[in-house]
């Protein structure tokens, strides 16, 4: 892109390439409405959209005073962040400081901690089953016959115990604990990608769009059936 080109132009094509090319579903979106917005903003005022942009594509910090007044500027109660931002920060220190295969003793205790903590219900649920084991439990969950022993507990994907919160992509706890995607949040972003892959084939592939044609005049015609016609014949004396 050439030197003078404006800095909405810049913001615009970032956040159009973003929202095109990244997987993450929370990214993805961010970027496009974001794109959105600030050509809202240029339709109505340039000079305004062209001030935005360049704040946006600045490299500087943004600090805690500036967030926490803009949140005072639209009466948003900030009472519970700083717990909030804690809590989050904590999680991830403690989960980035564990070593890459813990202990199970580290597991048994993280997982506790973070079912008591988000989970109570769950966690007494779970004692009391423990409590009525019988006293031969040992040898009755871990001893397993040879030929069923398929992967070693290192090859097993991580517990992601963490509350998963189905719209919360930018702060969900299991998210934080497995460096990425948790499993839950992986598994819609690629439900998506499979469904835009089926709109886009459906779109582009003309023996796809016939099948699609055929379906939707079977399933019309069974829509359209009247009552009598599917009545059976009345029987004969």
């Amino acid at each position: 892109m050439p030197d003078d080109t404006t800095h909405l132009a810049r913001l615009r094509e970032r956040m159009l390439a973003t929202a095109y090319c990244n997987a993450d579903f929370w990214t993805q979106r961010t970027a496009f409405r974001t794109d959105q917005a600030v050509a809202a903003l240029a339709r109505y005022d340039a000079a305004a959209a062209e001030i935005l942009a360049a704040s946006v594509l600045a490299p500087y910090p943004i600090d805690d005073t500036q967030i926490l007044d803009a949140a005072a500027e639209a009466g948003i109660d900030t009472s519970t962040w700083e717990a909030r931002r804690d809590t989050i920060r904590a999680y991830a220190r403690n989960t980035y400081e564990l070593p890459s295969t813990p202990d199970p003793a580290t597991e048994a205790g993280r997982i506790w901690t973070s079912l008591f903590g988000n989970y109570r219900p769950v966690a007494a649920a779970l004692v009391r089953l423990l409590r009525d084991l019988p006293a031969t439990w040992h040898e009755d969950l871990f001893t397993v016959p040879a030929p069923f022993v398929s992967r070693q507990a290192a090859e097993l994907p991580g517990p992601e115990t963490a509350p998963y919160d189905p719209l919360d992509w930018e702060d969900c706890p299991a998210c934080i604990e497995a460096h990425d995607q948790c499993r839950y949040h992986r598994g819609v972003a690629e439900g998506m990608e499979y469904q835009r892959a089926l709109i886009t084939t459906a779109l582009t592939d003309h023996t796809a769009i016939d099948h699609l044609q055929q379906r939707h005049g079977e399933l019309e015609a069974a829509t359209a059936k009247t009552p009598a016609e599917d009545a059976s014949p009345p029987a004969t004396v």
